[in-house]
């Protein structure tokens, strides 16, 4: 036997043994096993051959033997892995375990059928299908695959059909799975479909719980594979997915960055064994150009726009992912030809304080106009009622924009606006697409003086809007969801106001404005004329308003979320059949312009607004509905914030000073924001004459100005203290609900006092049980003093509804991120405050007045200004007509000494609290002139929220 014949069937037993032994740590060998192991064995075979009549030498025979014995024994191995834990009566139901494999095969050509026709049956019988091999499996290992097929199938069925019961059966089914044993691919592959489902969930309803989850199961289900696993380009893929939904809730670019690295080592993974993943390489297309765009990376643009154009030359015009690809590179190409535009123009559009704004418009290129050619190739391959077509409209509309911005042609404009409506209204897509193309829709109306037009699609995002915040969410996560679309109410009313409709605008801005303050209002409307004309309808809605607003017993949180959905849909119905009765057309609804008039018969309200597109008032009085305009912009008002914040910083409020700067803001207020409105708002006073009242309806960041303190204090000029007498409110409709108060339910004379004077782990409030002595002296009637550690929530909750006077003496806690739970620290704080969410809760109605003499409790966070969720707003929501509150942290002893002006002049005026707001106008007179002349930030911290 020659040596060169030796060494080939060497090599053959080698190869043999290699094949035939692999796993899925050599990817190479694992793919091409079968091959491999024939190659091996024929040459091994072949080797023989060349062998002398006594045969091949001694090891020869040995290391074929070896080889066939590692092959075999492997394939036993993996065969066992397999069918481990099989048992005669796994099925249920009637099942056999051999049913399950042909099932799930059955399901596996039912699916591929749907991808090729779009048959929503083939997908409907693919899910019975599994659902089959699930049962005909229960017990054994390959259960925990099948429940992933299903969950994959259901999965695939939302996103055709729109279906939530989809996912929520996906989530739940995975769930119960999650916990059973099963070889470690069979566990990655089952989570990180529960991921995916959870993920597509929370991209649905905004559950953040639901995407804590999702990155929980889908880092479990990557831990579980090795990097060389057949699975693990698809886990790691899932993986990014959710982190991408995780930078779009949170902002946080970590999350997108780890999204872009797990989906790199997913493509890197699967490059080993050889294949593409088109469908990854178009979302790293997608998660480059969203880094480069919003982080200014033309490096991270022109990677995207490149491996866009390869995956483009590489699949076929017929393949169901080509659509996709179409708009990922022509979304990459419009953000590349933008990034470069604004290196070499003077600026960008939209606005950057716009946050919501996700694309630019920029200049002329070819660049444009093959984004163009690739968007309107895209939405050609697409079915009307397919629910990615309105992302594809949005994108067409925005480069239609462009070009149009460009090189104006007939026709560019109005197919750019026709496109962003039709993605706007698109009765598939999911909520937040909508939104976006409705914002497009109506700053492309804008920005072409086509105001009517813009007026139209921010009214309709604002009816969307609500629908992002369910309530089967938890109610930071309703915050949420209000707080990332800013904005969008005061972007209407300058369109409308452009337009020339102050009427519209005023309507606008309470219909954009304060939505979960205006949803609770809505579930407490009277309902006295209902129960005259319609008893039956009336006896159906307080049924279906006492289910809403109680809480959901049961212990399964799906089962709560199905719950809360089904009954917020029944109060929809409800109130859609009321609104179609005669007389109940604005039944539980936001102001019309008639009601909006009908407040203004006690005094003006006048909304202040502020946008990059113009600023201005508009002054609602018994007679019209008026707009001022205002010669300020937004950078202007958070430049003046500032100032104040520096001014009446904890460190810097009492010292005469650092106020210099805080005067030079009061009156900048005077002469630009307030004096105007006024100018129309107020006719002339006599002097010695009593002073008028004035309603503030602040939005944006006017919400953090001291509008009542407004003049030219140390100057002795003119000053709105001289002038009127203010009040403020979140919104109209919550000063309607206070003036309409009647019918007490509480004894008219009690009160409430609560001290704190050392909560647990917050600083000694040493005037505090001075000024409890001080109310309760002042008080004509009965009592109850809460001080100390009788001072706990759950026995304030319990006193509150017996008393129509409370009084509160201690600390408070904003959180800006979920203001809900912002709360007074009561004694045992450390277990839970006293939140906005508790006092929101209550039904106080007949209550008379509320005394926050706590810092901050009049202020809320930048990212929900225009929702206006604090404790001040919380105690008048809960049925307390006036509220007195402040705006900033006081010094102890300030806080003091301003309830001490107070109560005095309540005993001067009367002690039923009808008139508050005049009592706090006058201690922020004798503040301002005789008790602290130099601390403006002392005498302008109480305000009056109420009638």
């Amino acid at each position: 036997m020659s040596q060169w014949a030796q060494a080939f069937g060497a090599l053959g037993a080698v190869v043999m043994a290699a094949f035939g032994g692999a796993n899925w740590r050599f990817p190479f060998l694992e793919r091409y096993r079968m091959a491999g192991l024939g190659l091996g064995m024929l040459t091994w075979v072949l080797g023989r051959f060349d062998a002398p009549a006594g045969g091949p030498p001694g090891w020869y025979e040995t290391a074929g033997s070896c080889a066939m014995v590692i092959a075999g024994g492997a394939g036993l191995v993996r065969s066992s892995q397999r069918h481990r834990g099989k048992s005669d009566d796994s099925g249920d139901e009637g099942g056999r375990d051999d049913d399950g494999p042909l099932n799930a095969a059955e399901g596996d050509a039912l699916v591929r059928h749907y991808f090729k026709w779009d048959s929503t049956a083939s997908l409907d019988s693919a899910v019975d299908k599994y659902r089959a091999a699930v049962r005909a499996t229960a017990g054994t290992p390959a259960r925990l695959r099948h429940e992933a097929q299903l969950l994959k199938t259901l999965r695939i069925r939302y996103e055709r059909l729109r279906d939530r019961a989809c996912l929520d059966e996906a989530v739940r089914l995975g769930r119960r799975a999650r916990p059973d044993p099963g070889p470690r691919s069979h566990r990655a592959l089952l989570l990180a479909e529960l991921s995916t489902a959870l993920r597509l969930r929370h991209d649905d309803t905004g559950d953040s719980d639901d995407l804590t989850e999702a990155r929980e199961c889908g880092g479990a289900a990557v831990a579980l594979l090795h990097p060389r696993h057949l699975l693990f380009p698809l886990c790691s893929s899932r993986l990014g997915s959710v982190l991408l939904s995780s930078y779009e809730h949170t902002g946080d670019p970590r999350h997108l960055d780890d999204a872009l690295n797990h989906l790199r080592r997913g493509l890197d993974s699967a490059a080993e064994r050889g294949y593409t993943r088109t469908a990854d390489e178009i979302r790293l297309c997608f998660l480059l150009t969203e880094r480069g765009r919003r982080a200014g990376s033309r490096d991270d643009l022109a990677e995207a726009v490149e491996l866009g154009r390869r995956v483009l030359d590489r699949i076929a015009p017929g393949d169901a992912l080509y659509p996709s690809c179409l708009h990922h590179v022509s979304v990459a190409v419009r953000a590349a030809h933008a990034e470069a535009e604004a290196e070499r123009g003077p600026g960008r559009w939209p606005p950057a304080d716009r946050p919501y704004r996700t694309y630019r418009i920029t200049g002329p290129g070819p660049g444009l106009e093959w984004a163009e050619n690739l968007a309107r190739e895209a939405l050609l391959r697409l079915a009307d009622e397919d629910p990615e077509q309105a992302r594809h409209l949005l994108n067409h509309a925005l480069v239609l924009h462009a070009l149009h911005r460009a090189r104006p042609a007939p026709g560019l404009l109005d197919q750019a606006l026709a496109a962003a409506r039709t993605a706007a209204r698109h009765p598939t897509a999911d909520l937040p697409t909508r939104v976006r193309a409705g914002l497009a829709w109506g700053d492309i109306a804008a920005a072409e003086n086509r105001h009517p037009e813009a007026v139209d699609a921010f009214e309709c995002v604002i009816e969307l809007l609500p629908r992002l915040a369910s309530h089967e969410l938890a109610r930071a996560d309703q915050e949420e969801q209000i707080a990332r679309w800013p904005g969008v109410a005061v972007a209407a009313a300058t369109s409308a106001l452009k337009a020339g409709q102050p009427d519209r605008a005023a309507v606008l801005l309470e219909h954009g404005r304060g939505m979960l303050l205006s949803r609770t209002l809505a579930l407490r409307t009277d309902a006295t004329a209902m129960r005259v004309a319609h008893p039956r309808l009336a006896a159906e809605l307080e049924e279906t308003r006492r289910e809403l607003t109680a809480p959901v017993r049961d212990s399964d949180p799906e089962v709560r979320r199905r719950t809360r959905r089904a009954q917020e849909e029944r109060w929809e119905q409800l109130l859609g059949r009321i609104n179609g009765l005669p007389g109940f057309g604005d039944f539980a609804g936001p102001p019309t312009a008639e009601r909006l008039r009908a407040q203004g018969a006690h005094g003006p309200l006048i909304y202040l607004t502020a946008t990059g597109r113009g600023s201005g008032a508009i002054v609602v009085t018994a007679e019209d509905i008026r707009a001022v305009p205002l010669d300020v912009t937004p950078e202007d008002v958070e430049r003046r914030v500032r100032v104040l914040h520096s001014c009446f910083a904890p460190g810097a409020i009492h010292r005469a000073d650092a106020q210099g700067p805080a005067f030079g803001v009061l009156g900048w207020m005077w002469d630009e924001l307030v004096a105007p409105a006024l100018s129309v708002a107020l006719p002339p006073v006599a002097p010695g004459g009593p002073l008028p009242r004035v309603w503030w309806v602040p939005t944006g960041m006017f919400t953090a100005l001291p509008l009542h303190a407004a003049g030219h204090h140390r100057e002795g000029g003119p000053a709105l203290l001289d002038r009127a007498v203010s009040s403020y409110t979140p919104t109209v409709r919550a000063l309607a609900a206070a003036r309409s108060q009647s019918g007490a339910t509480v004894p008219g004379g009690s009160r409430l006092v609560v001290s704190v004077p050392s909560a647990p782990n917050a600083p000694a409030l040493l005037s505090a049980a001075e000024e409890a002595e001080l109310v309760r002296a002042a008080a004509p009637g009965a009592t109850t003093l809460l001080t100390d550690a009788a001072a706990t929530r759950d026995r304030v909750l319990a006193e509150l509804p017996r008393h129509s006077w409370a009084h509160f003496a201690c600390h408070a806690a904003p959180d800006p991120r979920a203001p809900s739970r912002s709360g007074l620290l009561l004694q045992d704080h450390a277990r839970g405050a006293l939140t906005v969410a508790d006092v929101s809760a209550l039904d106080l109605r007949g209550s008379r007045l509320a005394y926050l003499s706590a810092c901050e409790t009049a202020a809320v966070g930048p990212r929900h200004v225009d929702e206006a969720i604090h404790l001040a707003s919380a105690f008048q929501l809960a049925g307390f007509s006036h509220v007195i509150s402040t705006l900033w942290q006081l010094p102890d002893r300030a806080a003091f000494r301003l309830a001490q002006a107070m109560y005095t002049e309540f005993s001067e005026a009367g002690q039923d609290g009808g008139e508050v707001a005049g009592v706090v106008h006058a201690v922020n007179r004798l503040g301002r002139d005789t008790m602290f002349p130099k601390l403006p930030g002392v005498w302008a911290a109480p305000v009056h929220v109420g009638p």
